[in-house]
């Protein structure tokens, strides 16, 4: 297998040297253009364009580069799973220039620990590996609380080497600042807190070397932690070469990049480039023949928006400049005086870099000592203040008491015109909140009209309360009343309108629009005074999570949720006990999303375990939550009394037409199609769509959803027309409310795609296929399971057209990104690669792993499985193998006779093969 690897990674470097000898005597600017005409490989053309631009910093340093790209083209990959060691491979973190870098778990018994792996990139000497197993003693050394420890390496069985690290669970420093919405200060002072460390490790004379955003961490609770400390020192000298090696050019040093020698100022530098980034906002993008040029300053590198863009001009700007100084001379001495210079600007004193005069200096005392030379002016306009202050306060108290006692006298009114028993064929019964609810809503329009304030307020809570209610065309369209209410001139209370954007925010997002989710609160909480804890902003947090996760952007998610719960852990009282726990089933709904089952069920036990009794909607909607957990984990007899139980209850407390009730048709569809039980199902989905079409309408999100999963069951079923009707149906409402390239359309189009393609319809398919593939790509994050779905089904098509090339190129991409959920569904992949390219052996071994994975997953008498049998039977046959052939398909007969209908297209290939197995020997 190694053999086939290089193999594969010498073939790929002489495509790459071809193409650099075909374009690199072009003027510069035709690079790009021809190198893309050339190649079709985005990967491989990017390596053509850094070696092109390569050339510029000398013939040597060319041919550095290309033994660097050489060696690491032919550096062995590990999967998931594979053992280094007593260490367990478990996801796949990252890959850079340095090498692979992948989380690990303890797998010899003898103590648990998670860890992070780096599988170096390079051709290994055995005196470089000799040489790198003893000086990384140096930095195992380096224990220090905000750098990640090195605990250990050694050499892969093809004798590369690799180390392990301290695993860090936070975010890179940049998404952190983003995430969190740092402002300036804030971002000078975690500044502060990464030299600090670096200055500790350059205490005990260790550099970094490699300074840059993705070796900066910072945890939940707002500490960074620096990654490979030292690594790049200690690999530059391992290989003993003359060139920069083992760097980042954006942010390496001239000296550095130059293999000239390098010492504290090298990091120095590195931080600079680092400020630069932090105060700007953005990349200074800069490449290895960007590094005789001077670093950009912040302020010309931070874009027109910045609020902060001109507080950068002068101190700032000085600062950076002398930490990315050419000369090393020219400098900061150390990472010590950077830092004073950084603490002189925070505390308004002038700063050495500056070199100004005495009226700087005295800006800077008057800056310093504001508040003494305005006492005087403030004591004169204080009593002004304070009168104005009193009226001011007085006339909010008495409107906000006008308000209050208007929205009371409506609210009696409601209920004193709406007799609470109405007579009925049955006698009494009482009036349900719906009912309720209807009456005000009516009434609101009409008696509140002359008070544009408490109209807003009105419609606000009846707006919260229908969503609340699962009735959510009302919801939505009084909420966007309510946000105008508050907008308006007259009324302009922008703290209220935030409220509404994050009741909206969870609206649209529910409705299956993220995007529009996520706008609307970030408008929010741009409508918020900076700064603060206060419910709304926890809650347009906790939205704007919501909408990351609908959009797959699940790290964010998460980023958005802990920053949510951080706001209401600072706020005082028990009153937001349940917005902490909606957080809580809003977190847990991204865990199982995301495909963390156990953290979901740790989310959703934590709920139950803190709602008052089982009657809730939040109650109803965890308990949903934890049947499909156990649904995906094969443990449907628990889960089954739980949806039921839970769809009484749902009818009991909001009547027969609401979301909730919906929620639990979707859950039991889902459970009673997963356990084969085809003809139940299909009754949940067609009570679950004539109600979406009640509370929803037939045009909306909300309504495809439904359809697309109906579909879903008709394909299980073998009924391809009317699967192909419902996708398409699914499909046009998503593009006509959501547009063509929305993730949640794209999808849809690459489920209808896929569908067409195994009925043999190759040229829509194709389209489709692609289309929905390259709009996925570039609207989702790489380890989304909708992106890979799309990815797998696209690369289905390339098999079947004959384009291994192509397939396998798109495969090997994917790596280890593939979650658990589409493991069955990679596995078919494969094999049928393999059965194409003529590796008959391979295609059998995977053949057998794809049908036992079937087994273990869905059980012996799900269609999954039969289809399995039928695809390791083919093969067999193919191979001469006609009695086991036969076997396997007797075996799946059963099946696709009791749960699929007659004319099915597996029932079809079944009985072709049936023939073929069954006929004599040719």
């Amino acid at each position: 297998m190694a053999n086939a690897e290089d193999g594969e990674g010498a073939a790929r470097w002489r495509r790459v040297r071809g193409m650099f000898d075909a374009v690199c005597d072009l003027p510069r600017a035709q690079w790009r253009q021809e190198v893309r005409e050339r190649c079709a490989d985005p990967a491989l053309a990017e390596e053509v364009l850094q070696l092109l631009h390569a050339q510029t910093q000398g013939l040597s340093r060319i041919s550095s580069r290309l033994d660097t790209v050489l060696a690491r083209a032919l550096t062995p990959e590990l999967a998931v799973g594979q053992r280094l060691g007593p260490w367990r491979l478990t996801a796949r973190i990252a890959h850079g220039g340095m090498g692979t870098v992948f989380k690990a778990e303890r797998d010899d018994g003898v103590y648990r620990r998670t860890v992070a792996i780096k599988l170096l990139h390079g051709l290994p000497g055995a005196g470089e590996v000799e040489r790198l197993q003893a000086e990384r003693q140096v930095l195992a050394g380096l224990n220090l609380p905000d750098v990640a420890q090195l605990y250990d390496g050694g050499t892969t069985p093809d004798g590369y080497p690799y180390l392990v690290m301290e695993y860090v669970d936070g975010l890179p420093l940049d998404h952190h600042c983003t995430s969190h919405a740092l402002g300036l200060a804030q971002r000078l002072r975690l500044f502060l807190d990464i030299c600090a460390i670096v200055r500790s490790a350059h205490e005990r004379l260790v550099l970094h070397c490699d300074l840059k955003p993705g070796n900066v961490l910072v945890r939940a609770d707002g500490r960074p932690v620096l990654l490979d400390f030292g690594l790049a020192r200690l690999l530059n000298d391992a290989r003993d070469r003359e060139e920069a090696g083992y760097c980042t050019p954006a942010y390496a040093s001239p000296e550095l990049v130059n293999g000239e020698p390098v010492g504290v100022a090298s990091d120095v530098y590195s931080l600079g480039v680092l400020l630069v980034e932090l105060l700007s906002t953005r990349a200074c993008a800069r490449t290895l023949q960007d590094s005789d040029a001077p670093v950009i300053l912040p302020s010309a590198n931070a874009p027109e928006g910045l609020r902060w863009r001109k507080a950068l001009r002068g101190d700032l700007d000085a600062i950076a400049a002398r930490a990315c100084a050419r000369d090393v001379a020219g400098r900061y001495r150390s990472v010590e005086t950077l830092m004073a210079d950084v603490t002189r600007y925070l505390d308004r004193q002038p700063v050495a870099a500056r070199q100004a005069g005495r009226l700087y200096r005295l800006a800077r005392g008057t800056q310093r000592n504001w508040r003494a030379l305005a006492a005087g002016a403030a004591a004169l306009s204080l009593a002004v203040l304070f009168v104005t202050g009193l009226v001011q306060a007085r006339r909010q108290a008495e409107e906000e008491a006008a308000i209050a006692h208007q929205v009371g006298d409506f609210m009696v009114g409601v209920f004193e015109t709406a007799d609470p028993f109405l007579r009925t064929e049955r006698g009494q019964e009482e009036l349900s909140s719906r009912q309720l609810l209807d009456k005000a809503a009516l009434r609101v329009s009409q008696d509140l009209a002359d008070a544009p304030a408490q109209l807003a307020r009105m419609r606000a809570v009846l707006g919260t309360a229908y969503r609340n209610s699962g009735v959510s065309r009302q919801a939505e369209m009084l909420l966007q009343q309510a946000y105008d209410g508050f907008m308006d001139a007259r009324v302009n209370r922008p703290a209220d309108a935030a409220a509404v954007l994050a009741e909206l925010s969870v609206q649209k997002t529910q409705g299956g629009n993220g995007v529009l989710g996520q706008e609307l609160a970030e408008r929010g909480l741009a409508l918020l005074p900076s700064g603060g804890a206060t419910a709304t902003r926890a809650r347009l947090h906790g939205a704007r999570g919501l909408a990351l996760v609908n959009q797959q952007h699940f790290d964010q998610g998460e980023a958005a949720f802990d920053t949510a719960m951080g706001l209401y852990g600072k706020l005082p009282g028990s009153g937001v006990a349940p917005q902490k726990l909606a957080l809580s089933y809003n977190k847990g709904l991204m865990y199982l999303r995301w495909g963390r089952l156990a953290s979901a069920e740790r989310e959703f036990r934590h709920v139950l375990a803190g709602v008052q009794g089982r009657g809730s909607s939040m109650a109803l909607a965890t308990e949903m939550r934890l049947a499909q957990i156990l649904r995906e984990q094969g443990r449907f007899a628990q889960a089954l009394p739980l949806l039921q139980a839970g769809l009484r209850h749902a009818e009991e407390l909001y009547g027969p037409e609401s979301s909730f009730v919906l929620m639990q048709h979707d859950g039991l569809a889902d459970l009673y199609r997963d356990s084969g039980d085809y003809a139940a199902a299909e009754r949940q989905y067609q009570q679950r769509q004539r109600l979406s079409g009640i509370i929803d309408g037939i045009g909306s999100v909300e309504y495809s959803m439904g359809l697309y999963n109906y579909g879903e069951l008709q394909e299980l079923r073998g009924d391809v027309v009317q699967a192909e009707r419902l996708y398409r149906q699914a499909w046009t409402i998503r593009r006509e409310r959501l547009g063509g390239q929305s993730p949640t359309s794209l999808r849809a189009e690459s489920g209808l795609g896929a569908l067409l393609m195994r009925q043999g319809h190759m040229d829509e398919a194709g389209w489709l296929l692609l289309h929905a593939d390259e709009g996925l790509d570039a609207a989702l994050p790489p380890d989304a399971p909708g992106r890979i779905e799309a990815r797998l089904n696209r690369i289905d098509w390339h098999i079947l057209q004959g384009d291994t090339a192509q397939a396998r190129a798109l495969l090997e991409q994917l790596g280890a990104r593939v979650p658990t959920t589409l493991h069955l569904h990679l596995l078919r992949t494969r094999a049928d690669l393999a059965e194409r390219r003529g590796e008959g052996a391979a295609t059998l071994a995977l053949r057998r792993t794809a049908l036992e994975y079937a087994q273990s997953l869905h059980g012996d008498g799900k269609v999954e499985t039969a289809i399995c049998r039928i695809d390791l039977a083919e093969t067999l046959l193919r191979l001469g193998h006609r009695q086991p052939a036969l076997e396997a398909l007797r075996q799946a007969a059963p099946t696709l006779d009791r749960r699929q209908v007659e004319g099915a297209p597996a029932r079809r290939r079944l009985d072709g093969l049936l023939v073929l197995a069954r006929g004599r020997p040719g």
